[in-house]
């Protein structure tokens, strides 16, 4: 009976500190994810003077498929009846 009493005190206990709480994260949260995308767009518009190019280079890699493993290549045609 006293374990029935504690889980029910923890369980609304839990709820009034989800329900208070919850609200005050996602609003952080979503601060930051605005503060990111301007600074983001900021960086992607900044005036640049005229005649200066800038190369941008992509540094991921996909993982490429190995293909010296995978047959031959035979080629065919078609047979009418």
């Amino acid at each position: 009976m006293k374990f029935i009493l504690i889980a029910i005190g923890v369980y609304f206990l839990i709820k009034y500190l989800f329900r208070a709480f919850f609200p005050v994260i996602v609003k952080k949260t979503f601060e930051k994810m605005q503060q990111k995308q301007q600074q983001q767009h900021q960086q992607q518009y900044q005036e640049k003077p005229e005649g200066e190019v800038t190369v941008e280079k992509n540094t991921t890699n996909k993982d490429k498929h190995d293909t010296k493993g995978v047959g031959d290549y035979v080629d065919f045609e078609e047979v009418d009846d």
